[in-house]
């Protein structure tokens, strides 16, 4: 889906009261996102549907509307002495607009105990409170945030991460955070702490273990292409992916997506899922092995 329809669609879900009480948006530019959440507080608030002319949209670009609070730091972290503040900001009924709206830009600066004092927000929404998170790194974005909001892809320019990827965005929302951190396991853990993660990964449901294995393929063909060609190497919404893998080695990369097309084989034929995953850990380490033997 086209950014403008992104945004169109959601304005709409605020015309019609259906909302999410809060957005993360997943961007490859946060500053073209940010202007972009912008409009939409102006538009959702303004009675004449976003008219810069407006007192309530002018205080809002300025960003110094009572009920409009922006979050951003140059600082490595989001502390919680500034939730507090925003907090005890929304305890009161909106002055001016018809929604109290918060934007968290870089939302993976959260730290626990910041992102644990927002979740008055996130588990008990009062249906005038709203917030818009905003980041270029999903994967650091704190778990008690990301499954307490809505996730849209809001991507800049002709191409996104969805369509290199082929997803849609349900399935980045729900499988991306899962294979990196797989990936991450696989690429620097030894054989122990591989098998270590078997638990968590037998627990979900097929089709799941199959998405994510299929995603992590996708990532590893991605890195394997850049690193022949270097096809990527402009695009910055695809840094995320190629970041993820760290090994350049063409030789293992192939045979890390042969050992990935072995296991979505097995795991289609409907084999034992816990064999397989097993299985999985035991031929990854072994064609690292083999690589370097």
């Amino acid at each position: 889906m086209e950014s403008i329809e992104i945004k169109n669609k959601i304005i709409k879900s605020f015309n019609e009261n259906i909302n999410s009480h809060a957005f993360l948006f997943v961007t490859n530019n946060i500053d073209e996102c940010y202007k972009e959440i912008k409009d939409i507080v102006k538009i959702v608030n303004c009675p004449s549907g976003g008219n810069d002319d407006c007192k309530i949209c002018h205080t809002i670009e300025s960003e110094t509307n009572p009920d409009y609070i922006v979050i951003k730091t140059e600082e490595k972290e989001i502390k919680k002495d500034i939730i507090e503040m925003l907090m005890d900001n929304f305890k009161t009924m909106p002055l001016m607009n018809k929604y109290k709206i918060y934007t968290i830009v870089e939302a993976n600066k959260l730290n626990a105990s910041s992102a644990n004092k927002l979740l008055k927000f996130l588990e008990e929404p009062e249906s005038n409170i709203v917030g818009f998170y905003i980041t270029d790194n999903l994967q650091s974005v704190l778990p008690t945030i990301k499954s307490r909001c809505e996730i849209i892809n809001y991507r800049f320019g002709a191409d996104n991460i969805l369509s290199v990827l082929n997803i849609t965005e349900e399935d980045y929302g729900n499988y991306f955070d899962t294979a990196a951190q797989l990936i991450g396991l696989l690429e620097d853990s030894p054989k122990y702490k591989l098998m270590a993660e078997t638990k968590s990964l037998k627990e979900k449901e097929r089709y799941e273990i199959l998405n994510i294995f299929e995603l992590i393929r996708k990532i590893y063909i991605i890195k394997f292409e850049n690193v022949v060609n270097k096809e990527y190497n402009n695009l910055n919404y695809v840094k995320i992916l190629l970041d993820v893998v760290g090994c350049d080695d063409i030789n293992l990369l192939s045979k890390r997506i042969k050992c990935l097309d072995e296991i979505i084989s097995d795991m289609q034929c409907n084999v034992n899922k816990e064999l397989v995953i097993n299985k999985f850990f035991l031929i990854w380490e072994w064609y690292y092995e083999d690589m370097w033997s």
